[in-house]
This record gives C-alpha cells, structure tokens and sequence, in this order.
C-alpha cells in the first residue's frame, strides 16, 4: 500500500483535531507532497464551523452545500479506481508467480536421459550402467539386481564397478553389498568423459572380475 492509500482517509480526523500530534506531524508532511490531498482537506475546512453551528440550540440546520452529493460520488469513483487498480496489479503479480513455479522447476527438475545405456549379464546378477556426459566427466547411474537363488553370495558379498579408458587404465568408481532376491540403485561419477570409456566391469570384493563389457559405440 502506498503513503498516499495509508494516509488518504486522515483528512477527516486532521480538520477536526482528531489526530495524534505524532499522526498529525506526518499527515502535514504528507499533504506538502500530495496535492490529492491537500485538495480534500480544503473541502472540509468548513466542516468544524458547521458541526458547531448546528450543535447551538438556536441554530438552524445549515444547508449541505450544492454540490455535496457530487463529491461524494466523485470521491467513491475515485477509491473504486484505485481498488481495481491494486486487484489488477495483484493479479499480474500472480499470475507471473504461478508461470515460474509451474515452468521453471519443471525445465530444472526434469532428469536428462542417460546418453549411453550398458547391461552387464551373468547368472547371479543383471546390472545396467547409463551414462551421462556433463561437465566435469560423466555421471554413472547403475542399477543392480539379484535372482531370488542364491549364487554363492550372500546378504555381505560385496561387489564394485570399475571403469576402464581407452588407453586400459582402470578404476573403481563404486561399490556396493549385495542383496539376493532385491535391487540396489545407486551413482557414481569419474572425471573421464564418454567418449573415452571403453569398458565397464563389476568386480567381486575378492578381486576377481565377473562381468566386463565394452561401451557401445554410434555408427
């Protein structure tokens, strides 16, 4: 609300004395600023002399002035445009808020699609690895599940993947404990970017290498 809405309706109580001397030091202040005002407390400076004019016991009732019922509608026309005025800048405000929390979180939260999915198969396991380019190297979302048979592990058996470039340097980048007959899901991350991964490999917590298949290629 701005000082004009929060003060405009002082006029009243400032020619009639009503005011605090704080209240009344700021409304003065206020109407040096704001001929909108200034104008309506000239239309009431009349107002003390006929209120005691018309509390004498001999005094005939004054007369309204001519124009009385004018400035009433033009004042009640004045504060109806305003009202309006302040919905209609309340609702653009609104409706721009529901556009950027509807539109923005969206485009933000939307999870890219792995640029390149591998699937690492073996009797006692199914692993898929997707991998994603970023900036920094390429981000590993895996997903490991277990038959409900058991293959010589158990609920410790630990396992870790192991990203190979294309020069044949290796390194771990995960590890995991198994989980017969459930899934586990988890990320990695490595600095080396897709395109120079050239294979992937789970490792048993011994050491022995139990699936490893190259990355695949475009064209």
């Amino acid at each position: 609300m701005s000082d004009h809405d929060a003060l405009a309706e002082w006029d009243a109580a400032y020619v009639l004395g009503a005011l605090t001397p704080a209240d009344r030091r700021r409304f003065e202040a206020h109407l040096e600023e704001c001929a909108r005002c200034r104008a309506a407390v000239g239309e009431l400076v009349p107002m003390p002399g006929l209120l005691a004019r018309a509390g004498a016991p001999d005094a005939a009732p004054p007369a309204p002035p001519a124009d009385l019922l004018d400035r009433m509608r033009e004042r009640e026309r004045r504060r109806v445009r305003g009202v309006r005025a302040r919905i209609a800048g309340w609702a653009a405000a609104a409706a721009v808020a529901l556009t950027l929390a509807i539109g923005v979180p969206a485009a933000m939260e939307a999870p890219d699609e792995p640029d390149v999915t591998v699937a690492l198969e073996s009797a006692a396991m199914s692993v898929e690895v997707g991998l994603e380019p970023v900036a920094w190297g390429t981000r590993l979302v895996i997903r490991c599940e277990y038959p409900d048979a058991g293959y010589g592990y158990g609920a410790g058996a630990g396992y870790a993947l192991v990203v190979t470039d294309v020069d044949g340097r290796s390194q771990q980048v995960s590890t995991w404990g198994a989980m017969p007959g459930g899934a586990v899901e988890l990320e990695a991350a490595t600095s080396l970017p897709v395109e120079r991964i050239a294979s992937l490999a789970v490792r048993a917590e011994g050491g022995d290498i139990l699936i490893s298949v190259p990355v695949p290629r475009e064209g």
